[in-house]
């Protein structure tokens, strides 16, 4: 009987978490006619698959970089500002209804990373679900300049 690396397991979790974003974001993307919704959609699909990319690099390489980026990174126990854009037009303006859509998936994985890494047993998987709480905290930065535009 083998017992699985515990940060493997929970990169193997952070990598379904981030896989199902991209698929909603993905065939959002697709079923979307408005050229600014499609485009804005296809960003936050391209940065969920980047994310992946580097959790599967993780699961091979290790985590030592991540961890050390967390440990740099000016503002890593920010919060996001969760206030949606303006209410009043998302049921008219398909962009405004895709950006708090949007912003409501990255504050949920932020929050379901960060509550991971408060109930972690172990430092390095703490970290490791911080570093990608950061990481989520950083879309969601984009999404808010994106979308202010509108």
């Amino acid at each position: 009987m083998s017992l699985k690396n515990p940060v493997e397991q929970m990169l193997k979790l952070a990598h379904t978490t981030i896989a199902n974003h991209y698929q909603y974001y993905h065939n959002a993307a697709l079923n979307v006619e408005t050229p600014d919704v499609k485009a804005l959609l296809m960003v936050l699909a391209d940065t969920e698959a980047e994310l992946m990319d580097k959790i599967k690099s993780m699961m091979v390489r290790g985590i030592i970089t991540e961890l050390e980026e967390i440990v740099e990174a000016p503002d890593w126990n920010e919060t996001p500002d969760e206030m949606p854009f303006d209410l009043t037009r998302e049921d008219t303006d398909p962009r405004i209804f895709v950006c708090n859509k949007a912003l409501k998936n990255e504050i949920k994985g932020y929050t379901f990373f960060l509550s991971i890494a408060a109930r972690a047993k172990s430092k390095v998987i703490s970290r490791l679900f911080e570093y990608l709480a950061y990481v989520k905290l950083q879309q969601i930065h984009r999404i808010r300049k994106v979308c202010e535009s509108f």
